[in-house]
């Protein structure tokens, strides 16, 4: 199952990436429930390890095309989101004093937080509308 997470994880990024025609340093906000991805109720089977395979996929596309990735925590960080401090520096996003767990933020999240270089939580408040891109001169398109 790890591999082909890892592999259709890769697929789906690779085609969303394509289709959205994201620019170096854009950002692209994702959020995940691993106990979705195994088949269960969100929030019921939380894994680290799936969540590692699907960041492990992810990072690397993300990284060649010089787009952020904004991890959305769950609600009991009221979905803030873990991005590179470099993102929140360019948007002006201010960082919040949280670290994301397994059941507090989710998987996913703690995952991109342990791998990313300089991460920090950002309210997602803060952060433009949701279905908006932010490209590097702050603009915003519909």
């Amino acid at each position: 199952m790890k591999e082909s997470i890892g592999l259709q994880t890769r697929q789906i990024v690779e085609q969303l990436l394509t289709a959205a025609d994201l620019k170096e340093g854009q950002v692209l906000v994702i959020g995940c429930s691993t106990s979705e991805v195994a088949g269960e109720a969100i929030g019921s089977h939380s894994s680290m390890e799936l969540a590692g395979e699907i960041v492990e996929a992810l990072l690397p596309l993300l990284s060649q095309r010089g787009v952020f990735l904004a991890a959305q925590c769950c609600e009991h960080l009221n979905r803030a989101l873990i991005v590179e401090q470099a993102a929140a520096d360019r948007y002006g996003w201010e960082p919040v004093c949280v670290i994301p767990r397994p059941k507090a933020g989710g998987s996913f999240a703690t995952t991109v937080y342990e791998r990313m270089e300089y991460p920090v939580a950002v309210e997602h408040e803060n952060c433009g509308r949701i279905g908006t891109v932010l490209d590097d001169d702050r603009n915003v398109d519909d």
